[in-house]
């Protein structure tokens, strides 16, 4: 989806992979996910096909989310992969987090391939309820395998996008 804002307001013109809208009802807001979406890439192709996340994409999402009034909108941004991240990207990701608000998603292809989320890396990770009901269920177990301390994978035992 291309966007291209109001002539008014500073925003770039950008685009993202997917807008996901779930309508809430009165006093729900309605949920917003917008994405970032990269193949396996070629690891010699050092372009913008290179299936890596950068930083003009994260400060892209950021400056997009940040536009949408709170009081309207719960806003999240995934980022979908086929491979598992890298730990720079895993590290932009976190700057889209602040101290009170967590909207960061990761998805590769480990929770995107199977019938359930989180099926594959419930297996891994006994915390993480493998069965996802909203958005905020997908952050948290974001924040509990990328983010947290006491879960992040050290080791190629949580890498996600892993074969299983």
């Amino acid at each position: 989806m291309e966007l291209v804002p109001k002539p008014e307001v500073e925003l770039p013109e950008c685009e993202v992979d997917f807008v996901w809208l779930v309508p809430g009802q009165y006093p729900d807001r309605t949920v917003i996910m917008i994405g970032e979406c990269k193949d396996r890439g070629n690891p010699r192709n050092k372009g913008k096909n290179s299936g890596t996340i950068d930083h003009h994409d994260i400060e892209n999402l950021r400056r997009v989310a940040d536009a949408l009034p709170r009081r309207r909108f719960d806003t999240f941004i995934v980022l979908a992969k086929l491979c598992k991240f890298t730990a720079d990207e895993i590290a932009l990701a976190g700057t889209l987090n602040d101290k009170y608000r967590r909207r960061t998603i990761l998805l590769t292809d480990r929770e995107l391939e199977p019938y359930s989320f989180l099926e594959r890396t419930k297996l891994e990770c006994q915390e993480i309820n493998e069965y996802v009901h909203s958005a905020e269920d997908l952050v948290r177990a974001t924040d509990m395998i990328y983010f947290n301390k006491n879960h992040r994978a050290e080791g190629p035992s949580l890498q996600l996008g892993d074969s299983a």
